[in-house]
This record gives C-alpha cells, structure tokens and sequence, in this order.
C-alpha cells in the first residue's frame, strides 16, 4: 500500500505523470493539496476532478482525497504538510512538482524533515516533461569537530579517498579515522565501499549541505 502525495493546481500533468510512470494499486491513497483560500476560477476544482476520473477509470477503489493548506500563515502551512505525512499509510511517495508555490515550498520542507519516512521523492520536469526519482538530503545530525574535519577532507578530494590517506592527511590514528568515517556514513553524509584491499569514502549530497550549514 502506497500514499501518494502530491500539489495540485490547474495543470493536472505533472500529478498524473508522476502517478501513472511510478505505478499505483486499487489499496492505495492519493492525497493532492492546494492553497486553502478559495478564488472563483473554478479550474482547481476541475483539476482535482479530472485527476479523479482518470485514476478511478484506471482503479475504480483508488481513494483520492483533497487537502487544504493555509497559504498565509508558512510554519502553519508547513506543519499542516508535516502531519500529512507522518500520518500517511504504507508507503510514502511525494511528488515535489506542480500546483502553487504557496503549497510547494511548505510541502518540499516537511519533506525534508521527514525524510527517512519518505519512501520515495518524485519530480516532473517542465523541461522535458520527464518523471525522475531522486534522493532527499538529510543534514539533521551535526558531526562532531573531528569528524567534521575528516568530512572536509573528503570534501576536498577529487572523487574518493582512502582511511591510509585521510589518516595521513589530518595526521590521526587509523582508529580515529574509521571511527570519524562510521558516524559520517551513519548520518548519511559520505559512503564508502572496499576496492583492492583499501575502504574508500566519497561525500554525499547531503554530506556537501552539512559543510554549507555550519
């Protein structure tokens, strides 16, 4: 079981692109949002509608719900997208693409604070008009000093770097290094692998955000 979670505004592509290209079932849950404030042009309305149609003619016991967002107030709109999804069911699949920016910009940040319960992150591209999966940064634990200066050297390097390297280059024991690189990777900041006999580290998105932050 799925919940798909998506903006909606008066374009339905991006939302139906998403949906049909990742896959749905007859159990899951589509939950589009959109501003709260209500105008007389009735093309949200209709958008939603027609989103509603297409999904039930595909899976007639697809549950599609609709959710509004306060666009005056952005804590409250972000905590009102954070509650969306922790209470979502099943797997949860977010679509960080259409409807209006009051809605997107609160929804792309609780998506971020929430994302290791984020079963994956979907993004329509108005370019060429591609549906891409993609990975969500995560800079919610600071590391200490010393691995923050491991993390900087491996930041610097050209692609990877070895624990014989780091450890020569910060002048510490191989033993302070694993242990540096062990809480990296368990923060999500670099990843590393075994290649002819040496462990390599490489830095990851998320590990690039942490050096800007702090």
């Amino acid at each position: 079981m799925q919940t798909f979670i998506s903006p909606i505004g008066f374009n339905t592509t991006s939302v139906t692109r998403s949906l049909l290209e990742h896959g749905i079932d007859s159990e899951d849950t589509v939950q589009l949002i959109r501003p709260a404030t209500e105008t007389n042009d009735n093309r949200a309305t209709e958008a939603v509608e027609d989103v509603k149609r297409l999904l039930q003619e595909i899976e007639p016991k697809i549950v599609v719900h609709t959710e509004s967002i306060p666009h005056n107030d952005f804590e409250d709109a972000v905590m009102t997208c954070s509650n969306l999804l922790r209470t979502a069911d099943g797997e949860v699949v977010v679509s960080l693409s259409g409807g209006a920016r009051d809605v997107l910009l609160p929804l792309t940040v609780a998506t971020m604070a929430h994302e290791a319960a984020i079963t994956t992150t979907l993004g329509y591209s108005d370019i060429d008009g591609q549906v891409r999966e993609f990975g969500l940064p995560s800079v919610s634990t600071m590391p200490s000093k010393g691995a923050l200066e491991t993390l900087r050297v491996v930041a610097d390097a050209n692609s990877s770097v070895t624990l014989p390297e780091l450890s020569d280059n910060l002048e510490a024991v191989k033993s302070t290094i694993t242990r540096h690189v062990s809480s990296l990777e368990d923060a999500g900041y670099v990843t590393s692998w075994i290649k002819e006999r040496n462990k390599h580290v490489s830095i990851t998105l998320s590990g690039r955000l942490c050096i800007a932050v702090v």
